[in-house]
């Protein structure tokens, strides 16, 4: 049955005249949408109207952010802790998406924790470290005086073995007798004890209010770190609570890790070009632009970006011409490069100066020229960089404006010894063939 135009508006209409009038009564009586609402879960809808005006809207993640909703409602149906992995390449919008869910969330009066892995960052979230994530769930702070936060230690920990590791692991100095006490624990025991006390911080949390725990960049986090938060997603805690885990697939991330096989699971695809037109429209307007003026930067910027936020609004932050790389891309192979070992540095550098793809033939040569002592060693960190991905019998970058960014920072010398063989196509994968 077709639906007219004039239907769906006032169908939208409807939605939002509901939004506001639950929300005006979850403040009169103080209490949140939930609560209205009783044994029905929230519809994702209704917290699109608590927010208005978002500085940095989230264009295109709408399935995405109702997904994120709707295992927030499966956690308070369960009343038991639910898991969710959101994977994404580099600018694909993760955080941008996990800030949107936490600002709807504050607005419908819903507690969220949510830090940072990027020390680079920028944002108001908090930077991740396990002392300060302990912190953060016994709702205390590094201004807390030490005898109160020895209190709530004695409150939460449920055993005098769980008080003692819980001040280990925030850093307290601890007798010679009570770290005796630890050391002489078996690996299993301390396993055990550990998982309790994520139980332990995870209850008080919940009784706190705390509906929604979000890591952000997971994958910059040491291996300690990680195996720590392991500890709450396997710790089977009876608490209405998401956990939410961010990552690149990159580092210990390059394939999903085995302690996050039973999480749902959402992977950020690419924009679609009426989205990223949506996007550009907005970051023009933001620099006090028209629109309409710069339809063929808009246009071509869209075609490079390939459905990639991030690198669509970086394009478009210059007044140079769109054929240049921004100086935010350059800086970001720069960055990379700088943090590698130098024949991983070396090797990629010379990968991007092939094009988009390239094959084992052409590494072998590059080991060959360059006496690479570890060539397999060398290839698997360039996969774990998240910036190169294998496909079949060939290697390509994650995005053609990964490449371009690693090429500026070659010279025009660096690699004249290699002769490109007949036909090369820096764009196309070597193992394909051309039809004349």
């Amino acid at each position: 049955m077709p639906v007219s135009v004039s239907t769906i508006k006032r169908a939208e209409a409807g939605k939002q005249v509901l939004g506001r009038t639950i929300q005006s009564l979850a403040n009169y009586f103080q209490v949140s949408i939930d609560t209205l609402i009783n044994d029905t879960d929230a519809p994702p809808w209704i917290y699109r109207h608590l927010v208005k005006d978002m500085p940095n809207p989230c264009y295109g993640r709408d399935w995405e952010l109702n997904h994120l909703h709707s295992l927030l409602n499966l956690a308070l149906n369960r009343c038991a802790l639910q898991t969710l992995y959101l994977q994404g390449m580099t600018g694909a919008g993760k955080t941008s998406l996990l800030t949107t869910f936490a600002t709807q969330l504050t607005t419908a009066g819903k507690r969220n924790l949510i830090f940072s892995c990027d020390a680079s960052t920028e944002n108001a979230q908090s930077p991740f470290s396990v002392p300060s994530f302990i912190k953060a769930l016994m709702s205390v702070n590094d201004t807390t005086p030490s005898h109160d936060i020895r209190h709530k230690i004695d409150l939460i920990a449920s055993s005098a073995l769980c008080t003692l590791r819980l001040r280990q692991w925030l850093g307290n100095n601890l007798t010679q007798c009570e770290a005796d006490t630890l050391t002489l624990l078996s690996q299993t025991r301390v396993k055990q004890l550990d998982k309790q006390i994520a139980r332990n911080l995870l209850a008080y949390a919940h009784h706190k209010g705390v509906a929604v725990i979000v890591i952000d960049g997971a994958h910059n986090l040491p291996a300690n770190a990680l195996q720590f938060i392991q500890l709450f997603t396997s710790c089977d805690a009876q608490q209405a609570i998401a956990f939410i885990i961010s990552a690149q697939q990159k580092h210990a991330f390059i394939h999903p890790p085995k302690w996050l096989s039973h999480a749902h699971t959402i992977t950020l695809k690419p924009l679609d070009p009426d989205t990223m037109m949506q996007i550009a429209s907005h970051t023009l307007l933001c620099q006090g632009k028209v629109p309409d003026k710069h339809r063929e930067q808009t246009a071509d910027a869209i075609t490079r970006a390939q459905g990639n936020p991030y690198f669509l609004k970086q394009l478009l932050s210059d007044l140079d011409p769109v054929v240049t790389l921004p100086d935010a891309l350059q800086h970001f192979a720069r960055t990379c490069l700088n943090s590698m070992p130098c024949e991983v540095a070396s090797t990629l550098k010379f990968a991007a100066s092939l094009g988009l793809c390239f094959n084992t033939h052409q590494l072998q040569q590059f080991n060959d020229n360059e006496k690479i002592r570890a060539p397999l060693c060398v290839l698997h960190k360039m996969l774990c960089s998240g910036l190169v991905k294998q496909s079949d019998e060939h290697f390509c970058f994650v995005h053609p404006l990964v490449q371009e960014a690693l090429k500026s920072q070659t010279t025009h010398s660096e690699f004249s010894w290699y002769t490109y063989p007949r036909h090369h196509h820096p764009n196309q994968c070597p193992n394909q063939v051309t039809s004349n």
